[in-house]
């Protein structure tokens, strides 16, 4: 069952990819996501250079599938958090290529759920191999941890603006409450989520991501909407403190910490 799921984590993400590459060609429906995006944009979308984040989260990803395929070559390898994470990779990729060909068809309100399922099975990899436990080998943190972590942390942003996108479209009137009111609540709640993260699971990486999505918002906003760009700022700094707190906090516990003291 092991090598099964090494070998279709790797279809799976190969897959994905080129999806993904497809989706910015114009190849599917005719239209981009970005082509999409711009024209439901709400006051939450983050400024364009945000989306490159996918470039790094993927490198990740890459990562992350050698390093669960050793065994597959060195049978002497430990892997069992192949098992831990079970389908649930599989799930993510299936749900992260839907959402691609539901955005692009336009079936915006379908695409929440798949950009849902995908956080789910996100965050279930995290808590099956319990990555809030910080005291684990370096390699054990960069190519497992890492990628789950920050590709959670951006995937939690991109459900909110997800979400704004669907009700843009759907032209939602926001209970008669403005959408710059609106906006800056969704950023309060995404920093709330963020915060809970760090202080409960111990994850800062998650939050890091939160505040280049944050900043991304505040440029998006910058020339129209001071206030949402104020707030996006001030959130995103209450997130850096509590990193900077946390990260001193449990400092002895951090393996690059130790690698760099111990020189």
């Amino acid at each position: 069952m092991k090598k099964i799921l090494q070998i279709a984590n790797s279809v799976a993400l190969v897959s994905t990819i080129f999806i993904n590459y497809l989706s910015n060609t114009g190849a599917i429906n005719g239209k981009t996501i970005g082509n999409v995006s711009n024209g439901l944009r709400s006051l939450f979308t983050p400024a364009a250079y945000a989306f490159s984040i996918w470039g790094f989260i993927y490198l990740l990803l890459f990562g992350f599938i050698i390093y669960q395929g050793r065994s597959l070559f060195n049978k002497n390898t430990e892997d069992d958090f192949v098992e831990k994470i079970g389908p649930w990779f599989i799930i993510s990729c299936i749900a992260n290529s839907g959402w691609v060909f539901l955005w692009l068809l336009g079936y915006t309100g379908l695409s929440c759920i798949l950009i849902f399922l995908l956080l789910f099975s996100l965050l279930k990899i995290i808590i099956n191999n319990r990555m809030e436990i910080w005291d684990a080998p370096a390699k054990t943190i960069a190519f497992l941890w890492w990628p789950f972590v920050f590709y959670a942390g951006w995937v939690t942003v991109a459900s909110i603006a997800n979400v704004s996108a669907y009700l843009v479209k759907i032209n939602w009137n926001g209970f008669g409450i403005s959408p710059e009111i609106w906006t800056i609540v969704m950023i309060i709640i995404a920093t709330i989520i963020n915060l809970i993260v760090v202080y409960k699971r111990n994850l800062r990486e998650f939050a890091t991501v939160g505040i280049w999505a944050l900043i991304a918002i505040a440029v998006a906003n910058f020339d129209q909407q001071k206030i949402i760009s104020y707030t996006a700022i001030l959130a995103s700094l209450i997130l850096f403190v509590v990193i900077m707190i946390q990260g001193f906090q449990n400092r002895k516990t951090n393996p690059f910490f130790k690698m760099l003291t111990n020189r």
